[in-house]
């Protein structure tokens, strides 16, 4: 077994067993062509590896915070192109988890704590959105653009502790800087005059 630093990656298709149920060639047939066109060649293209993929999922690694929220961005952008044309409860949709922290590698698998934050952080997210740990947040947020949401601290399934949260959402234009403002806020005096003269 190794031991390794590593950025983990877990995506997750929103609604897999209804939409297989109403569609089941139909969604096996247009998931093959995003992971060939559009996922395996962003992950591919921002230096990470997948581990391992389920019917409706995948795990991945990458040696870069920042490659790994780069890659969950462009994938959501791109599956909002790709999808476009069908109606919102045919939608093929995706949700990203992303945290950092040791790994241990066993027969072509990873597995710990971080591994499984990851997985955490992805079923809170939204369709088509991404949710990363504060310790990804803090190593990104003067890196990206691309405007995150806390939401603060979470309690999540098999954790003893609670983890803080921050959130990207397509189209959502939140303030980043809402965090640091919090720890220097501007006060505002105003004065009124009660019927007494007080």
């Amino acid at each position: 077994m190794e031991r390794r630093l590593a950025a983990v990656l877990v995506a997750d298709m929103v609604g897999f067993s209804r939409l297989m149920e109403n569609n089941e060639s139909d969604i096996i047939n247009r998931q093959k062509n995003h992971r060939r066109e559009l996922i395996d060649l962003e992950i591919e293209r921002h230096r990470g590896s997948i581990i391992k993929t389920t019917g409706d999922g995948l795990l991945a690694e990458f040696g870069s915070v920042q490659d790994a929220v780069r890659s969950a961005i462009e994938i959501q952008n791109g599956m909002l192109h790709r999808e476009r044309n069908f109606a919102d409860n045919e939608k093929i949709e995706y949700r990203f988890g992303i945290n950092v922290g040791d790994v241990t590698e066993d027969s072509g698998d990873i597995f710990g704590d971080s591994v499984n934050i990851a997985a955490r952080l992805e079923a809170l997210s939204v369709p088509g959105g991404l949710c990363v740990s504060d310790i990804v947040y803090q190593i990104i947020q003067d890196k990206i653009t691309e405007p995150f949401k806390d939401l603060g601290s979470q309690s999540v399934k098999n954790l003893s502790r609670p983890i803080r949260v921050w959130q990207w959402e397509r189209g959502k234009d939140y303030d980043r800087e809402v965090s640091k403002s919090d720890k220097n806020p501007i006060q505002h005096i105003k004065f009124c005059i009660a019927s007494d003269d007080t």
